[in-house]
C-alpha cells in the first residue's frame, strides 16, 4: 500500500505548510502503534501502551491507539516550525517525545523492518498531537495526522 495514495484528496495543510512531510504505512496488531525517537529498533514502547481511545508517551515514545485490533494504517508525520495548526478528525490527545538524535519514526508490537525517518530541524524535546482521520471507504486502511514542533524553551511560554 502506498500511504500517499491513502490519503489522496484530504486536504491535509490548508493554512500553513510543515517543515518537513513523510508518508508511512504499516501493519498494526494489538490495537496500537508507536512513535520513537530514532529509527524505531531499542525504544521503550511497553511504557507507552495507548489507554483507551488516547494516545499515551513516556518521553522516548508515543503510544497511539488503533481502531481495529489488527489492520493496515496509512500516517502523514510532519514537523513544524511553529506550533502546528489543528488537524482534522478525532483528535486523540497530545504528548511530547525528546529526539536527541533529530529523527522520529514509526514501530509496531512485531518489530518491523525501519521505515521511513522524519528528520527533524534540530534535537530536543517536541510536542506531538495525533488525529484519526475518517476512512473514505470500510476498505480503505486507517489515517492518521501526527503533527510534530519543538517545545517552548523552559520558562517560555506553553504550546497548548
Amino acid at each position: 500500500m502506498d500511504p500517499e495514495m491513502a490519503l489522496v484528496g484530504e486536504v491535509l495543510f490548508p493554512e500553513a505548510q510543515p517543515w518537513e512531510v513523510v508518508f508511512d504505512a504499516l501493519w498494526v496488531s494489538h490495537s496500537e502503534f508507536w512513535l520513537v525517537a530514532g529509527d524505531g529498533p531499542g525504544a521503550d514502547i511497553v511504557g507507552a501502551v495507548p489507554e483507551g481511545d488516547a494516545v499515551k508517551g513516556n518521553g522516548e515514545a508515543i503510544g497511539i491507539p488503533a481502531q481495529g485490533s489488527a489492520g493496515r494504517v496509512a500516517v502523514v508525520l510532519s514537523v513544524w516550525e511553529a506550533p502546528a495548526p489543528d488537524g482534522r478528525g478525532v483528535l486523540l490527545g497530545t504528548s511530547r517525545i525528546a529526539a536527541p538524535g533529530r529523527e522520529l519514526a514509526l514501530v509496531n508490537v512485531e518489530g518491523r523492518e525501519p521505515g521511513p525517518v522524519l528528520v527533524l530541524p534540530d534535537e530536543g524535546e517536541y510536542e506531538v498531537k495525533v488525529w484519526r482521520l475518517a476512512s473514505k471507504s470500510a476498505d480503505d486502511p486507517e489515517r492518521y495526522d501526527v503533527r510534530v514542533w519543538r517545545c517552548p524553551a523552559p520558562g517560555g511560554q506553553g504550546t497548548t
